[in-house]
Parts: structure tokens; C-alpha cells; sequence
């Protein structure tokens, strides 16, 4: 198959091939963050690459922002979280804690150096099966974010599910900076008409939103120090 062919696959197939184990690590909200915390992140980026550590602070609102920081680690594999997971417990100890979760989607790249990307961070309680909101998030969730980042709004997306009975789903978004992330709404709406206009399944998909989760807590974060 050429490369073209390949790329094209892809494309069709969507970004949400991926379903490996990630871990979310939370210092939840009200909760002192440790003072080695930044330094230990500092060592998991170096294990893991820089790339597949998203370490974030909340930046506090008058409702739940869900945690105090969060740090979202990517793994190749279950294999490799469980191993990596394993000769790290001294370093995930509490007041962290640690959640495995699968992912549903994803998309984008790391930001370039020097940039000073904004975060909308988003916990959500399932009131449908698992199944379901899969269906939603390929029919939906997945298209939108996906023209967000064709059009410069989104640097990077993911949407998690956690293990575990009554585990919640987190999106993650990351924006290209503050500015980007306030200016976006108008430009979305218009992006969201456009798809619906086109793909019956969206428009199908985008109508049960309200009837497969209901929202826990949201937060805009930046880069944690």
C-alpha cells in the first residue's frame, strides 16, 4: 500500500485508533501539591518524552474545577504503563491520585517551544453505556475536534474514560494560547454548523449529547510550574 493510501486510511478511520492504558495523576482540588511533585514530573518527562506529559494547574473558578493539578501521562501500550506504573508507586503516593483510563479519541501534536498553550479541562459522569458514547464520540466529538484543529484552534485533544466501575470521561483540550481560547466560540459554532450540513451522523449524534453524560466539573488550566 503506498504511503498516500495509508495516510488516507487514517484519516477515514479517524483519531480515535488508539485504546491504551494512560494514567491521569491528580492532586485534587484543595489539596497541597507536593513540593518534589514538579521535580518528579520533571523525571517522567524524561522517561517518557516530553511529548507524552501534559502537567497542568487549575486555574480556580466559583464551581469544582475536578482537581488542583493534573498530570495526564501517554504510554505506547498496557505493557509499558503497568511496568512504568510499577517502578514508580513510591513517587504516586498520596495526597496524588492515580487513575488508569483508555483512550477514546485523540488528536494533534506537541506545541511548538516558547508557546504558552491554555487547557479546558472537562470530567464527565456517563449516563448511557459504554458503547454509546463511543458512537458519540466517533460521530460527533471526534469530527469537532478534529476541524478545530485544522483551523488552528486546538494544539492537541483527548477524551479519556476512566477504569473502573462508575469511572467518569475527561477531556482534555489544549488551545494554542489565551488569546485562541477566548476569541474560539463563535469560530466552533460556525465549524460545527458547516460538518452538520454535510454528515447526517453528526447532526444524529450531536442531538443525544444531553442523554449520555451529564457534566461533573470544568476548568481552564495552564502549564504548571
Amino acid at each position: 500500500m503506498s504511503a498516500s493510501a495509508l495516510a488516507l486510511l487514517l484519516l477515514l478511520a479517524g483519531p480515535n485508533a488508539k485504546a491504551a492504558d494512560d494514567l491521569i495523576v491528580v492532586v485534587p482540588e484543595g489539596a497541597a501539591k507536593p513540593a518534589v511533585l514538579s521535580g518528579q514530573v520533571d523525571r517522567w518527562r524524561q522517561e517518557l518524552g516530553a511529548g507524552n506529559v501534559v502537567w497542568v494547574d487549575s486555574v480556580k473558578r466559583d464551581k469544582p474545577s475536578g482537581f488542583g493539578s493534573m498530570a495526564v501521562l501517554n504510554f505506547a501500550d498496557e505493557a509499558r504503563r503497568a511496568a512504568w506504573e510499577k517502578a514508580n508507586a513510591a513517587s504516586l503516593a498520596a495526597p496524588l491520585e492515580v487513575v488508569r483510563a483508555d483512550v477514546l479519541t485523540e488528536g494533534g501534536a506537541v506545541p511548538a517551544a516558547g508557546s504558552k498553550p491554555v487547557y479546558k479541562i472537562s470530567y464527565y459522569e456517563l449516563t448511557a453505556p459504554r458503547a454509546d458514547f463511543q458512537a458519540w464520540v466517533d460521530g460527533y466529538l471526534a469530527k469537532y475536534l478534529q476541524a478545530q484543529l485544522r483551523h488552528g484552534i486546538l494544539t492537541r485533544y483527548a477524551m479519556y474514560l476512566e477504569h473502573g466501575q462508575g469511572g467518569r470521561a475527561l477531556l482534555v483540550l489544549e488551545y494554542a494560547d489565551a488569546r485562541t481560547e477566548q476569541g474560539a466560540e463563535p469560530i466552533k459554532e460556525k465549524l460545527s454548523e458547516d460538518i452538520a450540513r454535510a454528515d447526517a451522523e453528526y447532526t444524529r449524534q450531536s442531538r443525544l449529547k444531553e442523554t449520555l453524560r451529564t457534566t461533573q466539573s470544568w476548568t481552564l488550566a495552564v502549564p504548571a510550574r
